[in-house]
C-alpha cells in the first residue's frame, strides 16, 4: 500500500512537471470559455499551485463570439494556448462547430472540452470536430493536472518526424514524406498516424491503391481513430466509387453516430444508388438529431437566463429552469443534472429545501450514481437542520467520489460543515476542512470551522468520565 502511494505520488509529480514545463518553458497560456465558476476556480488554483511566476497564465474569454480574436492575439504574442471550453454554448448553438472553426484556424491549438457526460456518442462527435481531450465534471485538481499533462506533453521524436512529413505533403512533395513515414513505421510498425501520413504521401504521388491499403492498415491499428476512415471516404469520393464511399461512411457513423451531416451524405448516396427508402430513414434521423440539438440550444439559453436571475430573483429563476426542463420533455439525460442542481439552488434560496430535495431525487432517477446530487441533497437537509440525514447523504457522495472534497475549497468546506454536525462524522469533517485549507490556505470560514471542531474535541477528551 505504501509503495502504491509512493508510485502514485511519483506519477503526480511527473504530470505536474509536464504542465509546469508547458507554462514556464513553452510559453503556455490557458484560455477558458466557461460560466462554471467552480471549475474556473479549480483551474486557477491548479495552475497557481505549479509555482510558475509568469503572469497571464489564465485568460477568461467573455463569450464565444470573441474566442477567435482571443486566440489570434494569443498566437500573435507567441504564446502556445490551450483552450478549455464548455460543451454547450448558447451563443453558437453547437460547440463542435466552434471547435472545428478554431482548429481550422489554429491547427496547433490544443482543445479540452468540459462536459458533464461521458456519453461516447457525444464525445466522439466532439473528438471528430477536433477536441484533444475531455474533462468530465466534477473533477479533482489531481485529475485535472493528469488530463492536462496528457494533452500538453511535448511531442516525441515520432510525432516530430510525422509533422515534418506532413509539411512535405502540404508542399506536394510526396517522395520525401514517404521516406520519413517509412522510417517511422520501421521503428514503430503499429503507428496508426504513421500509416495515415504514408497514405497521404502515396495519394499525392498518384499511387491510390497503395494509399487505400495504408489507410486501412491505420484503421487496423486504431479502431477508434477516425482520420483514416475519413481519408478513405475522400479517396472513394474522388474515384467516384459510391458503394465504397458509403461503406466507409457507415463505419464512421458507427464510431460517431450523432453526426447529422454525415447521415445526410449517406442518404444522398443511397438516393443516387436507387435506395430511396433507406435514404429517407437516414434523412429523418438527421432531422430528428438537428431538432434535438436546436431544442437543447433553446434550453441552454433558458437556463442561462435563469442563472442570471439566481441571486436577484430566485422565484423567476425557478420559472425559467422549470421551462428548461419542460423543453427537454422525455429527453432528459445526465447532461441535464446542472439544470436540476440550479433548480434546487433556486428552491433552497426561497427556503423550500424540501422541494429542492424532491427535484434532486427526481434527477437521481436519471443519474442514480451522481455524487453531485447526493452532495446537494445533503446541503438541502442541512438547510432543514436534519444533519443526521444530511451526513448520510454526504457520506454517499463521498463513497461515489472519494476525490469530491478536492473539487474546490468551497465544496470541501461545505462537506466539512455537514459532517461536523453529523455527530458520528467528526473525523470526516476534519479531513474535509483540512483539504479546503490545503487548496486555499486563506479560506477563513474553513479556518474558523476547523478551530471550532478541534476545540470541541479537546473539551470532550478532557471532560471527566
Amino acid at each position: 500500500m505504501v509503495f502504491a502511494d509512493f508510485q502514485a505520488k511519483q506519477r503526480q509529480n511527473k504530470q505536474s512537471a509536464i504542465v509546469r514545463e508547458y507554462f514556464s518553458k513553452r510559453n503556455g497560456q490557458a484560455l477558458c470559455l466557461s460560466d462554471d465558476q467552480t471549475f474556473v476556480a479549480l483551474l486557477r488554483n491548479s495552475i497557481r499551485a505549479l509555482g510558475v511566476s509568469r503572469g497571464g497564465l489564465l485568460t477568461m474569454v467573455p463569450d464565444a463570439s470573441k474566442l477567435i480574436r482571443y486566440l489570434t492575439e494569443s498566437f500573435s504574442e507567441y504564446t502556445m494556448p490551450v483552450l478549455f471550453i464548455e460543451r454547450v454554448l448558447t451563443e453558437t448553438g453547437d460547440t463542435s462547430l466552434l471547435i472545428r472553426q478554431c482548429k481550422d484556424s489554429f491547427p496547433e491549438l490544443r482543445v479540452m472540452v468540459m462536459t458533464t457526460t461521458a456519453d461516447r456518442g457525444r464525445l466522439m462527435l466532439l473528438h471528430e470536430s477536433g477536441a484533444d481531450n475531455f474533462i468530465v465534471k466534477p473533477i479533482s485538481g489531481v485529475e485535472l493536472i493528469e488530463k492536462m499533462a496528457v494533452t500538453l506533453k511535448p511531442p516525441g521524436v515520432v510525432r516530430m518526424l510525422l509533422d515534418k512529413a506532413r509539411s512535405f505533403i502540404v508542399k506536394n512533395i510526396g517522395k520525401e514524406a514517404l521516406k520519413i513515414s517509412t522510417k517511422v513505421l520501421e521503428v514503430k510498425p503499429d503507428s496508426a498516424s504513421g500509416y495515415v501520413v504514408m497514405g497521404d504521401a502515396l495519394r499525392i504521388s498518384g499511387e491510390r491503391a497503395k494509399a487505400q491499403m495504408a489507410y486501412e492498415r491505420a484503421c487496423k491499428y486504431s479502431s477508434d481513430y477516425m482520420e483514416p476512415l475519413q481519408r478513405l471516404v475522400d479517396l472513394a469520393r474522388e474515384d467516384g466509387k459510391k458503394e465504397m464511399q458509403l461503406e466507409y461512411l457507415k463505419r464512421l457513423d458507427e464510431l460517431s453516430p450523432l453526426n447529422a451531416q454525415r447521415k445526410v451524405e449517406m442518404g444522398r448516396l443511397l438516393v443516387d444508388m436507387g435506395n430511396t427508402e433507406a435514404a429517407t430513414q437516414l434523412f429523418d434521423t438527421a432531422i430528428s438529431r438537428v431538432y434535438k440539438d436546436a431544442m437543447a440550444q433553446v434550453a441552454a439559453m433558458t437556463e442561462k437566463i435563469a442563472v442570471s436571475l439566481q441571486d436577484s430573483d430566485p422565484v423567476q429563476a425557478e420559472k425559467y429552469l422549470r421551462r428548461c426542463l419542460e423543453i427537454k420533455g422525455k429527453d432528459l439525460t445526465v447532461d441535464d443534472l446542472t439544470t436540476f442542481n440550479q433548480l434546487g439552488i433556486s428552491l433552497r434560496r426561497q427556503g423550500r429545501w424540501e422541494d429542492a430535495i424532491t427535484e434532486y431525487k427526481r434527477a437521481l432517477k436519471i443519474a442514480p450514481k451522481s455524487e453531485g446530487l447526493f452532495y446537494n441533497i445533503a446541503l438541502a437537509y442541512g438547510d432543514g437542520k436534519d444533519f443526521e440525514t444530511a451526513a448520510r447523504s454526504m457520506l454517499k457522495a463521498l463513497s461515489l467520489n472519494p476525490n469530491l472534497p478536492r473539487s474546490s475549497p468551497a465544496i470541501a468546506y461545505n462537506m466539512g460543515v455537514i459532517f461536523s454536525h453529523g455527530g458520528y462524522t467528526q473525523d470526516k469533517a476534519l479531513q474535509c476542512l483540512e483539504i479546503a485549507l490545503e487548496l486555499d490556505p486563506d479560506f477563513e470560514p474553513a479556518k474558523n470551522a476547523l478551530e471550532k471542531i478541534r476545540k470541541s474535541m479537546e473539551e470532550q477528551n478532557s471532560s471527566p468520565v
